[in-house]
This record gives C-alpha cells, sequence and structure tokens, in this order.
C-alpha cells in the first residue's frame, strides 16, 4: 500500500479536502479573450476533446467542434462561453489528442501525427509551431486517453487507454516515469473519460466523465481517480 501511495503522489500534493472546486482565474492565458466572456459565440459543448485546469485553478474546455470555453470543474461556461479555438495550418479538432496547460500558463497541444505545438487556450502556435514528440516503447499518439502537467513542477503526466499512465516532458512523454497502471470510480469504464485535469492550487487530479446518459467530475491522485471525492454531476 505504502508503493502505491508513493507512486500516486509524484505530482500530488495531499491537503486535508475532500473537494476544491476550481475557481476563476486573477490573469487570462491569453490576451486575446479578456473581452470573451461576453462572447455570444453558439456550440454544442457536449463533444469534449479534451479538458484541462490552469494555474489560477481555472477549468479549460475544448470541443470537437473547435471551440473552447472556461469554467468550474461543475460548469464548463461558469466564466466564459465557448469562442473559435485556432490549429496548426492542415489540422483539425480530430487530430487532436490532447491538450494541456503549463504553470506559465502556456497550453500545449498534441496531435495524432505525432507532433506537438505551444500557444493559448485559443491559438494552438501562438508560441511554438509543431514540433515532434516522442512515446513510450509500444504506445502510438492515437493510444492517449488524456494529458495534463503539475503546476508545481511542470512535469507533464499523460494517461493511456491501456489503463496505464507516464511521467515526462512535453516532447518525451516517458521520460521521467515508465508505465503504470492507473484505476477509475467503480461504475466507470476507460471509454467514459472525456479529460483529466491537474489543479494548480494543489496538484489534485480531475477527471470528467461521459457514459452516453450522465456527465460527472471526481478528483483523485493521478493513478486513483476518486480517492478526493466520487464522481459527481456536471454541466459539459
Amino acid at each position: 500500500m505504502k508503493k502505491l501511495k508513493t507512486l500516486a503522489f509524484l505530482a500530488t500534493i495531499v491537503s486535508s479536502s475532500l473537494f476544491v472546486g476550481c475557481t476563476k482565474d486573477k490573469t487570462n492565458v491569453t490576451p486575446a479573450e479578456s473581452s470573451s466572456k461576453k462572447s455570444t459565440h453558439s456550440s454544442s459543448i457536449g463533444d469534449i476533446v479534451e479538458t484541462d485546469i490552469s494555474l489560477g485553478d481555472t477549468c479549460y474546455y475544448w470541443t470537437k467542434s473547435g471551440t473552447v470555453s472556461s469554467g468550474s470543474s461543475t460548469n464548463s461556461t461558469l466564466y466564459r462561453l465557448p469562442v473559435s479555438y485556432s490549429l496548426p495550418s492542415g489540422k483539425t479538432p480530430l487530430d487532436v489528442v490532447a491538450i494541456a496547460i503549463a504553470s506559465t500558463n502556456w497550453v500545449y497541444f498534441w496531435y495524432s501525427d505525432g507532433t506537438m505545438s505551444v500557444g493559448y487556450s485559443n491559438n494552438a502556435t501562438a508560441h511554438i509551431a509543431p514540433k515532434p514528440y516522442l512515446l513510450p516503447a509500444g504506445k502510438t499518439p492515437t493510444d492517449i486517453l488524456a494529458i495534463s502537467i503539475a503546476k508545481s513542477n511542470n512535469r507533464v503526466y499523460t494517461w493511456y487507454k491501456d489503463g496505464t499512465a507516464t511521467v515526462g516532458n512535453s516532447t518525451d512523454l516517458g521520460a521521467i516515469t515508465s508505465p503504470y497502471s492507473f484505476s477509475v470510480p467503480a461504475g466507470k469504464t476507460i471509454n467514459d473519460v472525456v479529460g483529466i485535469g491537474i489543479a494548480g492550487s494543489n496538484d489534485h487530479t480531475y477527471i470528467w466523465y461521459n457514459d452516453g446518459i450522465n456527465k460527472t467530475v471526481s478528483s483523485g491522485y493521478t493513478n486513483i481517480f476518486d480517492a478526493y471525492f466520487s464522481p459527481v454531476p456536471a454541466t459539459f
């Protein structure tokens, strides 16, 4: 049991609180978003391609429809209605396999062709144009379930559809820790997971689910998804 806890805390700072909601950022992830809270852009926000949490604990939701909104862990539009996000030339939202926010609030995008770029939440190339990234042996980009970055040390956590996770950096996903197993809450499957984010304030891991009937969110360690609280209803 001690070994399991040690592994779980590689990027998880323990607190006595069992429920920590995401709050609004004091600063925006991108300057272009300063007036976007009043946006009237409409979109279906049920087709999540990825979720993540900023340094200031704002939760971001990117969709396959090409929009991004921001809110709390249980309300995807609490702070900002959906606005369009741009990707590198030749790529579409369906090419995105993961998105994560670093402690700098720079936003990292990974694609199915084995490249990644860095920008804002609504501009995937504002900082760095696409360049290659490496995966652990036996893994491919399409095996990726989600990626998030621990704000305490900027280590990149990657979860895969086979039930394993690794720790690395943005261009070498397994550079630090080889694959280890993770577990989802009872009644959930890996296929239900639509996004994973690590909170900026305490490194707690948040996991969003859509089982086709219910949309929920839980929080825990990087390898035990309900260590802090079991799935509760969410809107996204």
